[in-house]
């Protein structure tokens, strides 16, 4: 989705009041350690999509499961939170940036220096 200033500012918004919401209004959720990493807002701001991270691969995936399907009660708690003329519909996804980093951090760590050329 398009950044824009914008956007970046409702996307912080959202971000904040979803991490209330999820903290306080939806107990029937168990999002473990999951945390809310970042929240793209589409340019008309009718979307939103949320990136949820955490340290164990499959809590995570249950958890954006489960989110996936209350997301229309985290929706209307959101709509309680936030002052915009519209609602985003929500869209979770698992983000996997922090999995990805620490395995290529791994291989690099695998990788051992070449000795350098006595000759020179």
């Amino acid at each position: 989705m398009k950044k824009t200033r914008r956007t970046s500012r409702v996307g912080e918004m959202v971000r904040d009041a979803l991490v209330e919401v999820l903290r306080h209004d939806l107990k029937n959720v168990d999002i473990g350690l999951a945390s809310i990493t970042g929240v793209d807002v589409s340019p008309d701001l009718h979307f939103a999509r949320v990136y949820i991270s955490g340290l164990n691969e499959d809590e995570v995936r249950a958890a954006v499961e489960q989110l996936q399907h209350a997301r229309g009660a985290a929706r209307r708690f959101l709509g309680q939170r936030i002052r915009l003329r519209y609602t985003p519909e929500l869209d979770f996804k698992f983000d996997d940036t922090a999995l990805r980093a620490s395995r290529i951090e791994s291989i690099l760590h695998d990788i051992e220096p070449s000795e350098p050329d006595d000759e020179s």
